[in-house]
């Protein structure tokens, strides 16, 4: 296999890219994704974006992406059902050239509504590359999850973040809004688990998302 070497690292291209993978503990599992994907298309996308057997990848102006990406893990929620989403974001990777002119899109709601909005938990890392000066970047993003409510916590090789699914993508949405400006090339992993109320009732989470009442 011939790799494509090609890559946006000197930030030339301001366009935002995610990988999201979706594993539903439901026993139908794949009608739920799928189901979510497609109500998703329907909606007219302002972004790039192509799902395979290991994934869906959107690509485009950063706030479309990050729109249609909360949108599509809020279609894939499904009440009392454990549920985990992998995103990978990146700004700076290889990828497919001829759809960068997404990034040129104007900010485009989708018409999708009625969207729930629930407790999460999250896991993710923050990869800076060619940035000597990168701790301090990663201190910042960190710093940023506090000021839309969220509560970070520090695990081995990665970051914790407790709060509600509008809040996490809002803060992803400032992370993602602050590397553009400040690093050329990055990365950011995070794993999303969407976990059931019998699971978190005696969890701070659901206390702050008004979901029990003590």
């Amino acid at each position: 296999m011939k790799i494509d070497t090609s890559c946006n690292i000197d930030g030339s291209v301001n366009i935002t890219g995610c990988n999201l993978d979706i594993f539903s503990m439901s026993s139908d599992a794949s009608h739920t994704v799928k189901q979510a994907i497609q109500t998703l298309n329907k909606a007219g996308l302002p972004v790039w974006s192509k799902t395979t057997s290991v994934g869906t990848t959107y690509r485009g102006r950063q706030e479309n992406v990050i729109n249609v990406v909360q949108t599509l893990c809020q279609l894939a929620h499904k009440e009392n059902t454990e549920t985990a989403f992998e995103l990978t974001f990146s700004k700076g990777c290889r990828g497919n050239k001829d759809t960068d002119h997404f990034a040129n899109e104007s900010i485009k709601p989708l018409t999708i509504t009625d969207l729930p909005d629930f407790p999460v938990q999250c896991k993710y890392a923050f990869y800076a590359f060619g940035d000597d000066d990168y701790m301090n970047e990663i201190q910042e993003i960190v710093n940023l999850a506090e000021k839309v409510g969220l509560e970070p916590s520090e695990i081995h090789y990665a970051t914790t973040l407790t709060g509600n699914i509008s809040q996490l993508f809002a803060y992803f949405n400032q992370a993602l809004a602050y590397a553009h400006q400040h690093i050329q090339h990055y990365v950011i992993e995070a794993t999303i688990f969407d976990i059931p109320d019998d699971v978190l009732e005696n969890s701070t989470i659901l206390e702050k998302s008004g979901r029990v009442n003590r």
